[in-house]
């Protein structure tokens, strides 16, 4: 089967996964103890931290595909590192031009940011989840932690890729690295690090991505490919069984358990790359003609979904700022609670995915665009 160059539903899957962090980073639906319908709520938004996992595995499956597709040909690796930077630095180092030089100058920096002004040397350089994490700073720009990971990624993955270059050899470095960051999670509870050292340093979440490069690696082998779809139904029913066993086990998949960082950060990264994996096999099937997808497959590729994975990015750096800074002042202005208040939360979450969706589709097309319009010298 012949691989397409675009696979749709996979912007679908990153709409679905910027929704679900906003969900979780914008709900204020909190009070000391719930119970009830405002515990089921509270626990659909906050789940929505899944979605940073989700992401992880997104850009291992797509990057590590993009590398080995690039194998062998001239500048790959010059090309590719150029394509990234157009597409992610100018509006990360706009964002940090704004909050830490414009803003100073002209007396309007909130005071959040002038905290962390002392501390942002770790934000330009993309080293922010490792101080984060150790309380080196106000965490300001908390999401900020994630984007320096992937960086990290877009930095060392590549030459890794470029050295194996077989699809096979770099399979082997998935497992490995998968390996080991599972481990390095346990050793640091173990030593009972604090919980955010193990949710934000790169050597704890590098699973995640190596688990989508691992499915991105099966993609293009065909003789893999044939073993898979031979096995698919076996396969899904154990994959169901280990989401089950594993929601039980770690209790939810909680983001700072012990069960819940450990083996259920991994669990999770298996599921989402073999959705991933179903995904494109999908969107293959499709380019094909004549095949019925799924209902699941339809709705990944509903217009809407799409146009907000296009600019998921711009929702992620935008969210937080606009939700720090304006949604508490704005609700107490307007007299409207929102803790405990199931209908009231909810409308405040959707409002702040609009709005960033708003500021995310202006950035990009009267910013950052005039960057990716240069990605076409570097094919």
């Amino acid at each position: 089967m012949t691989r397409p160059s675009h696979l749709p539903s996979l912007d679908g899957i990153r709409g679905l996964a910027i929704l679900m962090v906003i969900a979780h980073n914008a709900q204020l639906l909190d009070l000391p103890v719930m119970h009830g319908a405002v515990a089921v709520a509270q626990f659909v938004l906050n789940i929505g931290w899944v979605g940073v996992q989700l992401f992880f595995v997104l850009s291992g499956f797509l990057i590590t595909g993009i590398l080995l597709d690039s194998v062998g040909q001239a500048h790959g690796l010059r090309s590719f590192i150029t394509r990234r930077a157009l597409r992610i630095f100018p509006l990360y180092y706009g964002t940090l031009v704004l909050i830490f030089v414009l803003l100073p100058l002209l007396d309007a920096q909130p005071e959040m940011y002038k905290a962390q002004a002392p501390y942002q040397i770790w934000l330009w350089v993309y080293l922010s989840n490792w101080t984060d994490a150790m309380g080196i700073g106000p965490k300001s720009l908390p999401h900020f932690w994630s984007l320096a990971v992937e960086e990290q990624f877009y930095l060392l993955w590549p030459l890794l890729v470029f050295s194996l270059r077989s699809p096979v050899r770099v399979a082997v470095m998935c497992m490995v690295v998968a390996l080991v960051a599972l481990l390095c999670r346990i050793a640091l509870f173990n030593a009972d690090a604090h919980h955010y050292v193990v949710y934000e340093w790169t050597i704890c979440r590098m699973d995640a991505l190596a688990l989508g490069g691992l499915a991105a690696t099966c993609w293009r082998v065909d003789t893999w490919r044939s073993w898979i779809a031979g096995h698919r139904r076996q396969l899904t029913l154990a994959l169901l069984m280990l989401l089950t066993g594993s929601f039980l086990w770690t209790h939810a998949f909680p983001r700072a358990s012990l069960r819940g960082a450990t083996e259920g950060y991994t669990i999770l990264a298996i599921m989402f790359a073999s959705w991933l994996y179903a995904s494109a096999n999908r969107d293959a099937q499709v380019t094909h003609g004549g095949v019925r997808t799924p209902a699941w497959h339809r709705a990944l590729c509903h217009p809407v979904l799409q146009s907000v994975g296009k600019y998921s990015y711009g929702m992620y750096v935008i969210h937080k700022p606009l939700h720090d800074l304006f949604s508490a002042k704005l609700l107490a202005k307007m007299g409207v609670q929102t803790a405990g208040h199931i209908v009231n939360a909810s409308l405040h979450v959707l409002a702040v995915m609009l709005i960033s969706y708003a500021a995310a589709w202006l950035s990009y097309h009267l910013y950052e665009v005039h960057f990716l319009r240069l990605k076409r010298y570097f094919v």
